[in-house]
């Protein structure tokens, strides 16, 4: 068995029919889960990195950026997964109706915890990347959680990196003070997603605010991301910005 084979074998397969229920439930309801979407085993893995993580922070707030940074974990290897790819894939057909990119992750894990924790809470955003995954490693069992607060499908892909910029400065800058207020005293008005680790959840990242809850500081919330397909990678507006 060849090492991709065996990364699909503890790797769900998702149908084309089971596709085309979570790509609509991501156009009704903003996002979808694939529940028990990871193995008992690949998620003590996962696990067992974090708390080996969150010891070597001293128990603040670290994250990982790309597969290198979580190597040995799982979350490397599940990148790889031709399985997992075919998700994306298929989601960036059904939305775009045209054949998909080579799919490449950008990929977090984000372990909040501690004195930082607030920092890194409540920052409403719209992401770069169409699409983009959650996996919920460690979930707080007791006090707040950090769900995730979701303001789906409020606008489309645009056109241009400027008109996405208007869109993402309009947010971090404007209306983030507004959005915070909100979620501290209508919480009830975002869409609330309680995670569970293990579980799969699917969002338009790019088309959609959100943010996370804090969870409290002695407790750990780790997740995993995975970002697919830079509506504007290729603007020159964009490249000149990030000289």
């Amino acid at each position: 068995m060849d090492t991709v084979s065996a990364l699909d074998a503890t790797t769900p397969e998702i149908s084309d029919d089971r596709l085309q229920s979570l790509f609509s439930a991501m156009e009704r309801d903003g996002y979808c889960c694939v529940p028990d979407f990871l193995t008992p085993a690949s998620l003590m893995t996962m696990q067992a990195f974090v708390a080996s993580s969150v010891r070597s922070s001293q128990n603040e707030y670290v994250v990982f950026r790309g597969s290198e940074a979580v190597k040995g974990s799982g979350l490397d290897e599940l990148a790889q997964s031709t399985r997992f790819q075919s998700i994306f894939s298929r989601l960036y057909v059904a939305s775009r109706n045209k054949p998909a990119p080579a799919v490449e992750f950008y990929q977090l894990l984000r372990c909040l915890t501690g004195k930082g924790m607030m920092q890194h809470s409540l920052n409403f955003h719209y992401d770069s990347y169409l699409v983009t995954a959650l996996i919920p490693i460690v979930i707080p069992t007791t006090g707040r959680a950090g769900d995730l607060l979701l303001v789906p499908n409020t606008r489309p892909v645009r056109g241009t990196y400027a008109g996405n910029l208007v869109d993402k400065i309009m947010v971090d800058k404007i209306r983030q003070k507004s959005l915070r207020t909100r979620a501290l005293n209508d919480p009830a008005s975002f869409t609330r997603i309680k995670m569970v680790p293990g579980n799969l959840y699917l969002f338009w990242g790019y088309r959609s605010i959100h943010a996370n809850e804090p969870c409290d500081p002695d407790t750990v919330r780790a997740t995993a991301l995975y970002h697919y397909f830079d509506p504007h990678a290729d603007s020159r507006l964009k490249a000149r910005l990030r000289r």
